[in-house]
């Protein structure tokens, strides 16, 4: 039992960082990049795209520890930004998009405060993996999907309201005004961190998580 506890730890901790990898993968260097990171937390992911990305102009958001030291506020991503149109080069969205009910505000949002060459990366888990497949053939309700804040409380609060597949994500991101450049599985459970790559890879449609980049369409008309 100590034995299984441990390998579901291990994919946990190999599962966040094959998305943070797959998100810093997609990341464009420019030293004068204006980047926002929605759903920033504690900020250690938010340090480690500003470095890679090469840029000190970073806005957080829900940040609870400072780590990078410059503009973190408290915002409601289910509502409009407060931030200025064309504010941004590069927005990032990790494993946030899923826990609000309000994705078409989020998306109309994000592209609202992109430059007009800008960019974002979102991440988020995926409703058709495999291991939710098999949750689904069992009669069981998969773990990313939530239908109560109160019964897994202890899980996520707020629970996951809004889950995608690859198909749907990019559907959705391009009927809101954006162009789908790259979209890249990671995690592969229940399969260990070098299978998982290779299978990735191989079939990305039923990986874990999905980490899509997208380039704000200027042909959209709004």
């Amino acid at each position: 039992m100590k034995l299984l506890e441990k390998y579901k730890i291990d994919l946990i901790v190999s599962s966040r960082e094959g998305y943070r990898q797959s998100i810093l993968s997609l990341l464009e260097a420019n030293a004068r990049a204006r980047l926002l990171d929605l759903g920033s937390g504690e900020g250690k992911l938010t340090q480690l795209m500003a470095d890679h990305i090469g840029t000190t102009t970073v806005t957080g958001t829900d940040l609870q520890s400072k780590v990078v030291d410059t503009g973190f506020v408290s915002v409601d991503l289910n509502e409009e930004f407060p931030w200025p149109s064309e504010s941004f080069d590069v927005v990032v969205a990790s494993h946030i998009i899923e826990h609000l009910p309000n994705t078409d505000r989020f998306a109309k949002e994000i592209r609202r405060v992109l430059t007009p060459n800008g960019y974002a990366v979102i991440a988020t888990p995926n409703l058709a993996s495999w291991h939710n497949v098999a949750y689904l053939a069992l009669g069981k309700q998969p773990e990313t999907t939530a239908v109560s804040d109160e019964m897994y409380s202890w899980i996520d609060v707020p629970g996951h309201r809004r889950v995608f597949t690859a198909t749907e994500l990019q559907k959705f991101l391009t009927y809101h005004g954006f162009r789908i450049e790259k979209l890249i599985g990671s995690t592969y459970y229940p399969l260990p961190a070098f299978a998982a790559k290779l299978a990735c890879q191989i079939d990305w449609r039923h990986a874990s998580m999905l980490t899509v980049k997208v380039r704000k369409d200027v042909t959209y008309l709004v």
